[in-house]
C-alpha cells in the first residue's frame, strides 16, 4: 500500500477538550478533497512529559494509517483515549 502525500498547503482545524483530568488540543489536516490526512495532539503544559511524548506518538501512528487510506472509522474501533476523541470529532462527516 503506498502512502498518499499531503499538499504543502492544507486545511486544518482545532479543537479543545479533557480527558482523564488532561486538557488537550487536537489539529487535523485534510487532504485536498476534504478528507482526514492528519491529527496532532497538544497537552498544554506537558511538553517533555510522557504524556506529551504518548500523544505525539499516537497522533504520528494514527496520521500515518490516514495516509495509507486506513479510515477513521476503522482506526476509531481499534484505539481510546484521547485519539478517539480526536478521529471521532474529525470525521463526524466522513461515516
Amino acid at each position: 500500500m503506498k502512502r498518499e502525500t499531503l499538499p504543502n498547503r492544507r486545511a486544518n482545524s482545532s479543537f479543545s477538550f479533557e480527558f482523564e483530568g488532561h486538557q488537550y488540543r487536537a489539529t487535523a489536516g485534510r487532504f485536498a478533497d476534504g478528507r482526514l490526512a492528519e491529527i496532532f495532539l497538544h497537552a498544554p503544559g506537558k511538553l517533555g512529559t510522557p504524556l506529551q511524548s504518548n500523544a505525539d506518538n499516537v497522533a504520528i501512528l494514527v496520521s500515518l494509517l490516514l495516509q495509507h487510506n486506513v479510515s477513521p472509522e476503522t482506526i476509531r474501533h481499534s484505539v481510546t483515549g484521547p485519539v478517539a476523541i480526536a478521529l471521532s470529532e474529525f470525521s463526524e462527516g466522513e461515516r
